[in-house]
Formats: C-alpha cells, sequence, structure tokens
C-alpha cells in the first residue's frame, strides 16, 4: 500500500539523475566506498563535502565529522558507468552503496558484481505500477474558524500549546527544514504560500527531484503541497501552519505510480544531501511496509530500527545532530496495523495522528518495534486536518501525513527559542513534555506533547518574566506568563507621580492580540504608594497567547500597559 507521509535535500557531491528513471534498477552495496588510486576526500578537510552551516550544526552539539560523512568515490561511480549496460543513478555515503539503471532488462549483472569494489547487487525494480493512494480526505469544505487569524490552523496550536511561543516570536523564523516528498504541484502558485515563495524561504535547490530527475519538484503529486499546510502555510484568517517563518528545502524523493525499493535510496540521498547543507530538522511524510508484486516486502518482525535501509539512514541523521520527524504511517486499520519503515528507527520522533479531541486517529500506525520500544513517539492533529485545497478553500484530510508536519514545525519553533540546545535536547523535551510520558502505550506513544512544557523544560521562564518584551516596569503583573486558570494580580507602583495624584477611580481592561477587550474593570485609587488589582482568568475562559493589560484614569490622560503571556495549565 502506498503510504504518503515526507522530507528533504542538501549539498555536497551529488549525482543528479538527468530525465525520467528507468524501471531496471538495482543497489549496488560496496566493500569500500573509498576504493581507487587517488580518493579525493578526507576527514580534516570536510568543508569540501559538508556546508559551513552543516560543520557549525555539529560543533555546536559536539558532533565529530566521522568516517559515514566521507562521499563515495568518483573513481566508483566512473567505473560503473564505463560499463555498456548500465549508469549510476545516485550514490549514498551513509549506506556505502550506488543505484544503477540497466539500459533494459538484458543488461549484464555478472559485469556489475564482479567489479572489484562491489560487495553485493540486489534487484529493486518493479515490473508494474501500483495503485495510488493519496491522502484520505473530507471533500466537504468546513467553515473557517474565525477566532484568529490562524483560521483552521488554530485546531493544532491549541492542541500543542503552541501559541505561547508563537506569540513570543518563535515561529520557526531562522530554522532550516528539509521536506521528502512525492510532489509540491501548485505550490509554486497557490495563494496560500505567496508568502512563502515572496521571502524566498521555500528553496528548491539543483537535482531537488531524486525519483524523476532534475529539478522541478512542482510536478507528480499535490501530496507534498498539501502537508506544507501544517508546516509553513501563511493565509491569514484561513490557516497558518505551526513554523510558518521557517525556511524550507523540498526534495521529491517518492514516485506515486509505483511502491519500489529505491524511493527508500531517494530519501537517503535527499537527507544525506540535507545533512550536508546543514538543515536543521527533517520532515518525512513517507513511510513503507509492502511493495509492488511482493519485491522486497517487509514483516513486522522486522520494525528493529536496524533492517529497513530508511531506517538506518533516519538514526545517522538524527545522529548527525538533525530533528528527524516521520508519520508513524496510516496502517492501523488494515491488516498491517503496525507503523510502517522508517518510523521504527530509535532517536527520531514518529508521530501518530489523533483527533481534535486528542483521541487515536483510527488509521494512525500502533507500535511498539520488534524489538519492544514505544512507538509511536509522539501523537498531534492528522484526523480532519485542514490543508489548502487546489481550489482555493480549506478543505480537512485524515493521516499521519499531517501530524507528523505539524510536529516538525512546533519543533522548529522550540528550537528557535533555544538555539544552544542539542537536537537531542529538543526530542527528550517534547517527549518528556507529551501527555502519556509517564504511562506511554502502543497507541498514542508517549501523547501530545505541550510546548510550553518542553519550553519550560529547557529553561524557558519561570514565574515573573524578566524578558525584554516586559519593559513597562511601573506595572508589575504576575505571575507572567500565567496558567489559563490562575490568578493575575498587578500593581502600579509610580502612583506618586503627579499624573495620579487627585484620581478616585482606576480602569483596566485585558485586550488581546487582535486588540479585541476580553475584560474590564475599575478599582478606587487609594492615596498610597501602590494600587494593586487581580483577575479571575478562570472566568475568561481565554486561549493561550499574549495579552495587553492596560491601566488607565477614566478620562484616559495617562495610561500604563504590560503584554502578559497567557498559557494552557502545565503541571
Amino acid at each position: 500500500m502506498k503510504h504518503l507521509l515526507l522530507t528533504l535535500s542538501a549539498i555536497g557531491v551529488a549525482i543528479s539523475c538527468a530525465g525520467q528513471i528507468g524501471p531496471d534498477l538495482h543497489l549496488v552495496t560496496l566493500m569500500d566506498k573509498t576504493w581507487g588510486d587517488s580518493y579525493p576526500y578526507q576527514l580534516e578537510d570536510a568543508d569540501q563535502f559538508l556546508s559551513d552551516r552543516a560543520l557549525k550544526r555539529r560543533e555546536r552539539q559536539g558532533i565529530a565529522v566521522d568516517s559515514l560523512d566521507l562521499p563515495v568515490s568518483p573513481e566508483i561511480l566512473t567505473a560503473i558507468d564505463a560499463l555498456p549496460d548500465w549508469k549510476t543513478v545516485h550514490a549514498s555515503k551513509w549506506m556505502a552503496s550506488v543505484v544503477v539503471e540497466g539500459r533494459d532488462s538484458t543488461a549484464d549483472v555478472e559485469a556489475l558484481a564482479t567489479l572489484p569494489f562491489v560487495l553485493e547487487v540486489r534487484n529493486i525494480s518493479a515490473s508494474r505500477p501500483a495503485k495510488q493512494e493519496d491522502l484520505e480526505a473530507d471533500w466537504q469544505a468546513k467553515d473557517l474558524v474565525p477566532t484568529t487569524s490562524y483560521g483552521q490552523g488554530w485546531t493544532s496550536m491549541e492542541q500543542l500549546n503552541l501559541a505561547s511561543l508563537h506569540a513570543l516570536g518563535f515561529q520557526g523564523e531562522g530554522m532550516w527544514i528539509g521536506v521528502m516528498d512525492a510532489g509540491f504541484d501548485l505550490l509554486d502558485t497557490h495563494d496560500a504560500y505567496a508568502t512563502l515563495r515572496e521571502a524566498g524561504r521555500f528553496v528548491v535547490l539543483p537535482g531537488a527531484n531524486i525519483a524523476h530527475g532534475g529539478s522541478d519538484v512542482y510536478a507528480h503529486s499535490k501530496h507534498g503541497t498539501s502537508i506544507m499546510g501544517s508546516l509553513g502555510c501563511q493565509w491569514p484568517d484561513s490557516l497558518i501552519g505551526t513554523a510558518p517563518m521557517a525556511t524550507y528545502f523540498p526534495f521529491v524523493t517518492e514516485d506515486v505510480d509505483m511502491e519500489r525499493l529505491v524511493e527508500e535510496e531517494h530519501w537517503i540521498v535527499g537527507a544525506e544531501r540535507a545533512d550536508s547543507l546543514g538543515v536543521d530538522l527533517l520532515n518525512t511524510s513517507l513511510g513503507y511496509s509492502l511493495f509492488d508484486e511482493g519485491l522486497g516486502d517487509y514483516t513486522t518482525s522486522q520494525l528493529d530500527g536496524q533492517t529497513a535501509r530508511i531506517s538506518r539512514a533516519s538514526s545517522i541523521a538524527a545522529s548527525r545532530g538533525i530533528v528527524v520527524v516521520t508519520s508513524a504511517g496510516n496502517s492501523g486499520d488494515d491488516p498491517w496495523r503496525r507503523i510502517t519503515f522508517p518510523a521504527d528507527a530509535p532517536n527520531i520522533l514518529s508521530v501518530g495522528a489523533v483527533r481534535a479531541n486528542g483521541t487515536h486517529g483510527w488509521f494512525s500506525g500502533y507500535g511498539p518495534t520488534a524489538d519492544g520500544r514505544i512507538k509511536p513517539d509522539l501523537m498531534a492533529l492528522g484526523v480532519s486536518a485542514p490543508y489548502p485545497s487546489y481550489d482555493g478553500r480549506v478543505r480537512n484530510g485524515n493521516g499521519t501525513s499531517f501530524s507528523a508536519p505539524a510536529l516538525c514545525g512546533a519543533a522548529a519553533c522550540l528550537w528557535q527559542a533555544h538555539p544552544s540546545a542539542t537536537a537531542e535536547d529538543i526530542r527528550h523535551a517534547l517527549i518528556q513534555s507529551a501527555s502519556l510520558h509517564a504511562a506511554p502505550n502502543d497507541s498514542m506513544g508517549y501523547g501530545i506533547p505541550d510546548l510550553w512544557k518542553a519550553h519550560t523544560l529547557l529553561g524557558g521562564w519561570d514565574g515573573m518574566a524578566a524578558d525584554a518584551m516586559f519593559d513597562e516596569r511601573h506595572i508589575e503583573a504576575f505571575p507572567n506568563p500565567i496558567a489559563c486558570d490562575g490568578t493575575l494580580k498587578w500593581i502600579l507602583d509610580d502612583f506618586n507621580n503627579a499624573e495620579f495624584q487627585e484620581q478616585e477611580t482606576i480602569h483596566w481592561e485585558l485586550v488581546d492580540a487582535l486588540g479585541a477587550k476580553v475584560a474590564q474593570g475599575q478599582i478606587p485609587a487609594w492615596t498610597t504608594p501602590r494600587i494593586a488589582g487581580h483577575i479571575e482568568l478562570n472566568e475568561l475562559a481565554l486561549t493561550p497567547g499574549v495579552y495587553t493589560l492596560i491601566v488607565t484614569d477614566l478620562d484616559r490622560i495617562w495610561s500604563r500597559k504590560s503584554q502578559i503571556v497567557v498559557v494552557r495549565n502545565v503541571d
């Protein structure tokens, strides 16, 4: 079954395919990827094959460059291309392998297998197209939620308790996210992504279409366009994703017309390029289990994080200091039932789907792994999830394809707030913050993460804020941030100022980020050095976000303001 679920691209020694990739494909495993008389790469000269940003990402996290980072020898690729029946498609440095394409079904496999650097040759072709399945969609467009400018994106924001991080300015800016998918058809013209395009934050690199060859990612499938709605969409009042200010690097690694083992190889090459480029996070809304005509089918007993090449490569990507996020898979209601590959990989975040009320989506894949590890790791909105449709409306669909990018974007915001954290710090904080952390299970893993709690676990604000945005020190408002059901207390501590003299009544009001008044009141202005008040927030049913407390005289001759961050209640 096709499980469209997604990820990304990079620099370095990259072999781009020219034109459509044919059906006769083989995987060549190498005995020594550095074979040849004049191997040109050395670990001490890593800037030849890793970007400055990639090297700094590792240095910041204390991760050394090692032999896995060394590219496949150019002499190996030249030797393969010299065979009359074969040409190289792309090479994987992490897996020490090369995907090759035969001229036709009569290509001489023996000539390939007897090359001095070849350990094994494996057929990874499929002979006929598979039935294409896409995101399960609810084709009745929903009414837009007018509560905030997030539109239908607000449901996911609230479920992840992400609004307060957004309100503080942590919306993914400066974070680089790689996205592996089947295609991004119409993303280059859709109004929902106009801001992303105009700001130059959807970056298509040469050779980004790994599955088909070339650089055209705006073709083949709308799946990637749909799931980007959960990530980088900026469509005010209709749909805003969880990381609207991040920068995205798309890669097409999936062929929607077939389900073949080579798609794992496309993903591996895309992940390597993304690593070399220096991305911070990888999102994969793809998953594998069974293949066309049973060629290379997996079994659930192989969900050990070590068997599937894409799972092993996912762990390698995480070891390079990348937060790797992947969908848990949509097999929860079919005979496979379990998570799909690479969701079984250790040290990554595999994400299942929940409804808006936080319950398990019927199709979301179950754990644990074959070796008994908790999977999925986390959950996010994937049932009736909003996406920008191609008729200019927001529609809703089902799939872990949506839950993974929603969580990936949230992780980007958290990492922006804590730039000195490591990828493992971010992953650990998200898991620790989750609703079922103390009692994980096979359907929900550790549960739904709480981004504000994760923020505090990483050393975010505790008690009264001291951040520079709170510069109105003549009003002391505390606690700040404050839970939605808390009591906000405030003190006007410069009442001796002449402008306050002879006031009989002080007026206060609380307004939201859009300027709408949510509460107001009056208190006597006693002739004392301080005026104090309090507001019971549990009576206001506030949503998380930034609010402004305004204290003024009745004639509004003077006023004092303080910004208040309201968060969902966390223990």
